[in-house]
């Protein structure tokens, strides 16, 4: 059962609701009603409110499959952001499984993108994120990409996996800081070395993957 605002694609065997504030139909009204029927999987289309997490968590710590979207900077934040809505770390550590942060650039165009040498900034970049060579490219631009040197978008993406020693620091209500450099230390990949490694592959530029993570630069 999905509660969506609104709801942009249907999808068979579904039940997909959409929320309408006018007459009371919230994502937490609805998410109390879709709980009475004992779903196995719930998706939130956004949790937007205090309400409405904590219903999310509690569904999740009861044996439900909750999925929902948080909107922050990149996946460590998003622990704070629950914790900022005055959810109980403890709530928090038992309920959240994981957090994929995403972002889409832009994919170069196949027909005219020409390689590319790093300049000064790109190649901090790239020392940041363990990137020591390969092949880059950028943005040139013919009739095939209306002359903007794109052709399409692609993700790039952000995996926290709360483990052990994550839900140990949710516990201790841990900086973003801690968080994320212990994230790192177990092997979670950036949204910048994910944009950067996609870029290393023709992908995209990477002047579009500093564009996209420009809030990284200090991280």
């Amino acid at each position: 059962m999905t509660l969506e605002d609104p709801v942009e694609y249907r999808i068979d065997r579904i039940t997909q609701i959409e929320t309408h504030a006018k007459i009371g139909l919230t994502f937490a009204a609805g998410l109390r009603s879709i709980l009475r029927q004992d779903p196995n999987v719930i998706l939130v289309g956004e949790i937007r409110d205090v309400e409405t997490a904590e219903i999310a968590i509690q569904a999740a710590i009861t044996g439900h499959r909750v999925f929902s979207t948080l909107h922050t900077n990149d996946a460590v934040t998003a622990v704070h952001r629950l914790i900022t809505m005055r959810i109980e770390p403890v709530l928090i550590a038992a309920a959240l499984g994981g957090v994929m942060a995403q972002r889409l650039v832009r994919r170069l165009c196949e027909s005219c993108k020409k390689e590319h040498a790093p300049n000064k900034a790109e190649k901090e970049i790239l020392e940041r994120n363990g990137k020591a060579g390969g092949r880059f490219f950028e943005p040139v631009g013919c009739k095939a990409c209306f002359n903007t040197g794109y052709s399409g978008r692609l993700a790039v993406h952000e995996w926290l996996d709360t483990g052990r020693d994550i839900k140990e620091l949710i516990l201790n209500r841990a900086s973003v800081d801690d968080l994320r450099a212990a994230a790192k230390s177990t092997g979670m990949k950036s949204l910048q070395k994910d944009g950067v490694e996609k870029a290393s592959h023709g992908l995209t530029s990477l002047m579009e993957v500093m564009r996209v993570t420009h809030e990284e630069a200090g991280s």
